[in-house]
């Protein structure tokens, strides 16, 4: 419990540069946006400027007035009178003509970008995802994947999904109302990835329905970016257990998951959960301490040292204790959060709940 505090912690601290480091990615977005409006515009500015400067003999002008009358004839506002000179005159029809075209074209399309931004339309969520650096992508938003968004939104942590076109997920305008930006497409196409920012991303869960799409993904985003980290979410527990093996790649097993969930809710534990530490299989489950025990009266470390568990949260008359003490003193109806291999967890329930072994199970 006390990484993910630290997590959190973490992630909290990072946020605001973060958040300063995306809008300051946004500028940089706009001006390349607009490179080509903005290039035209002051290319006019300045080389008409110049050519003023040189050619322009009603009067004498520096440099920088002749920019600054060309700028007011873009927006026909004319600064200067109208030429002798023949090769200038054309000069004052046509620029502005294609300065105000520059403008306006930026004009428009500033305004798409506003729409697009307002209407959740695939435009403005792919310009949002082309500023996240260092994000971990989610393919697939189904149930699993969109629990899996929340909790990483719950670390304050960046976080881009993909899901393919034609989905009639009722959770995709949900998550895009969280501020996460939804890319459309297929998650096994490499320009799919790339558009949700795998080249930046430190991490890809792959939480579709499918295996063979969700390993076809992780091994498209393991060739695009060898440094993230991908996870892959599968039915069939042997082929999780051989793609962890032969790809070096976490494959979660939904099947392997759900199991200890079914496990819990027959067996009323509130936390039944299975994950593997240095190899070692461990489950975490929650205890509640039997009035009629062996542990009613023994301390948190008492119960560490004979039963060889660890107590990772414990909560009592004065509330919850994140890595309690050792001379926290348990009693009935006291809740335990214990972590330890399986069979030490059968022995300490049975400690805990003596004479209640069920009927067949031999003694």
């Amino acid at each position: 419990m006390k990484w993910l505090l630290d997590i959190r912690s973490g992630a909290k601290r990072m946020q605001a540069p973060i958040g300063f480091a995306i809008y300051v990615r946004y500028l940089r977005f706009l001006l390349w946006e607009f490179r080509w409006s903005l290039g035209i515009f002051w290319s006019l500015v300045l080389v008409g400027g110049l050519v003023l400067h040189q050619c322009y003999h009603h009067r004498p002008l520096t440099y920088i007035e002749g920019c600054y009358s060309v700028f007011l004839l873009i927006f026909l506002e004319p600064y200067l009178d109208f030429p002798d000179e023949w090769y200038l005159q054309p000069l004052f029809f046509l620029l502005p003509i294609v300065g105000l075209g520059a403008v306006v074209d930026s004009l428009i399309r500033l305004g798409y970008l506003t729409f697009t931004k307002k209407s959740h339309l695939p435009e403005w969520q792919r310009m949002m995802a082309s500023l996240y650096r260092n994000h971990i992508i989610v393919v697939g938003l189904g149930k699993v994947g969109f629990q899996v968004v929340q909790g990483i939104l719950a670390l304050r942590e960046p976080v881009v999904v993909v899901e393919r076109i034609g989905s009639d997920s009722t959770l995709i305008d949900e998550i895009i109302d969280l501020g996460v930006p939804v890319i459309r497409g297929d998650g096994r196409n490499a320009k799919t990835l790339e558009l949700a920012g795998i080249g930046h991303a430190r991490a890809v869960i792959l939480a579709t329905s499918d295996d063979l799409t969700n390993l076809d993904a992780g091994l498209t985003s393991k060739d695009l970016n060898p440094g993230a980290k991908i996870v892959l979410r599968l039915f069939d527990e042997s082929l999780a257990t051989k793609i962890a093996g032969a790809f070096s790649l976490p494959a979660i097993s939904t099947a392997q998951v759900s199991a200890t969930a079914f496990i819990a809710a027959a067996t009323g534990r509130k936390v039944y959960q299975r994950f593997q530490l240095a190899d070692q299989p461990l489950h975490l489950i929650d205890l509640t301490i039997s009035p009629t025990g062996k542990l009613v009266g023994r301390t948190v470390g008492d119960v560490q040292t004979d039963s060889k568990v660890n107590v990772v949260m414990y909560h009592g008359k004065a509330g919850v204790n994140v890595n309690p003490g050792h001379d926290i003193v348990l009693e009935p109806d006291d809740m335990l959060l214990v972590i330890a291999p399986i069979d030490r967890l059968i022995e300490m329930e049975s400690t805990n709940q003596p004479g209640q072994r069920p009927t067949g199970v031999p003694r």
